[in-house]
C-alpha cells in the first residue's frame, strides 16, 4: 500500500525578477476620455447656445461665449497628454479632432436652419448682428482644428478637410445674409449705369459707393479673417455688376467722340472703386484691372485687336462673360 499523504507543502514564493539593465518596465497609459461623453458634452454648449440666437443676447456674448466653451472643454485633454508621452499626445489629438468635426458638422447644420429662417420677428438689423456672431466663431474654431492636427498624428489631415469645409459654409451661408440686403439695395443704381444720362449725371454711381461704404461700416464687429472673406466677396460681385451693362451693350457708342467720353467716365469710376476698396482692406486687388481693361477696348478701333483683347479679357475673367 502506498504511503499515507503527508501535510500538504506551503505554497513557494519566488523573488520578483528584476528588470535586465538599461530595460524600463512597460508603463501603462492612462485611457483617452471616452470619446462618445465629449461629444455629448460639445453637444450641450451648441444646443444652450442655439436657444439663445433668436434672442436679444449680445452677439459678444455668443461669439466668445461658445467657442471658449467648447475649446476649453477639449483643450484640458490635449494640454494634459502630451506630458505622459508624444504618442499619446498625438492620439488624444487625434480623438479630440475627430470630436471637434463632429461638433463642427452639427453647427453648420443649425447654423443654416437659423439663417434660412431665422422668424419674420427677427428685424434685418438683428440677423445681421446674429451672422456677424456666428461667422466670428469661426476663426477660434479653425484654430484649434489646426493645432490639433499638427500634432502629427497619420490620420488627421482628413477629419482636419472636414473641420475647414464645414466652417467654409458656415462663412458662406452667414457672407449671403450680411450682403443679400446691401446688393438688393444696389440694384436699382447697377441698372441705371451705361445708359445715356449715366454720362451727364454721376448720381447712381455715387449712391452706389454710398451704400458700400455704410455697409462695410457695419461690418466692424467682424474678426479680421471673416471680414477680409467677406469684402474681398463684395469686392468681385461689385465688379461683376459694374461691368455687366458694358458686356450686354447697353449704350451703342455712334462715334469715336462718344467712345472716347465713355471710356474717360469709366477710367474715373474704375479709379474711384479701386480706392474705395483699397480703403476696405479688400484682398483681391487684381480685380481692379478688369475695369480699365475695358476701358481699352473701347478705344481700340483694329478689329484683329479687338477681337484679341476680348477673348484675353474673357479668360482672364471668365465671370464677366
Amino acid at each position: 500500500m502506498p504511503p499515507p499523504p503527508g501535510p500538504p507543502r506551503p505554497p513557494q514564493c519566488h523573488p520578483p525578477v528584476p528588470p535586465l539593465p538599461g530595460v524600463s518596465p512597460p508603463r501603462c497609459h492612462p485611457p483617452c476620455p471616452p470619446q462618445a461623453k465629449l461629444e455629448v458634452a460639445v453637444a450641450q454648449e451648441l444646443q444652450l447656445s442655439e436657444d439663445t440666437w433668436a434672442e436679444e443676447v449680445p452677439p459678444q456674448e455668443l461669439q466668445e461665449g461658445l467657442a471658449t466653451r467648447v475649446t476649453g472643454l477639449l483643450r484640458a485633454h490635449v494640454e494634459r497628454a502630451p506630458q505622459i508621452t508624444p504618442e499619446f499626445g498625438r492620439e488624444m489629438a487625434h480623438s479630440l479632432l475627430g470630436v471637434l468635426v463632429a461638433f463642427l458638422h452639427s453647427f453648420q447644420r443649425k447654423v443654416e436652419r437659423f439663417l434660412e429662417a431665422p422668424g419674420e420677428a427677427t428685424p434685418p438689423d438683428g440677423a445681421t448682428s446674429r451672422a456677424i456672431a456666428l461667422v466670428n466663431c469661426c476663426p477660434p474654431f479653425r484654430a484649434f482644428a489646426e493645432r490639433l492636427a499638427q500634432f502629427g498624428h497619420p490620420e488627421s489631415e482628413e477629419p482636419r478637410r472636414q473641420a475647414h469645409a464645414a466652417l467654409e459654409k458656415v462663412t458662406r451661408l452667414c457672407n449671403h445674409v450680411l450682403t443679400q440686403r446691401l446688393f438688393e439695395d444696389l440694384k436699382p443704381y447697377f441698372n441705371k449705369l451705361l445708359k445715356r444720362k449715366w454720362l451727364t449725371s454721376s448720381e447712381a454711381f455715387d449712391t452706389i459707393v454710398m451704400l458700400i461704404t455704410s455697409f462695410t461700416q457695419k461690418l466692424r464687429p467682424l474678426r479680421p479673417e471673416p471680414y477680409q472673406v467677406l469684402v474681398s466677396e463684395v469686392h468681385r460681385r461689385v465688379l461683376l455688376e459694374y461691368v455687366r451693362p458694358l458686356m450686354q451693350v447697353r449704350m451703342v457708342c455712334t462715334s469715336a467722340k462718344m467712345r472716347a467720353r465713355v471710356a474717360a467716365r469709366l477710367g474715373d469710376e474704375a479709379r474711384q472703386l479701386r480706392e474705395l476698396f483699397t480703403r476696405l482692406d479688400s484682398a483681391s486687388p487684381w480685380l481692379d484691372s478688369v475695369v480699365p481693361r475695358l476701358r481699352e477696348l473701347l478705344v481700340l478701333e483694329d478689329t484683329a485687336a479687338l477681337q484679341m483683347e476680348v477673348g484675353v479679357l474673357a479668360r482672364d475673367f471668365p465671370d464677366v462673360r
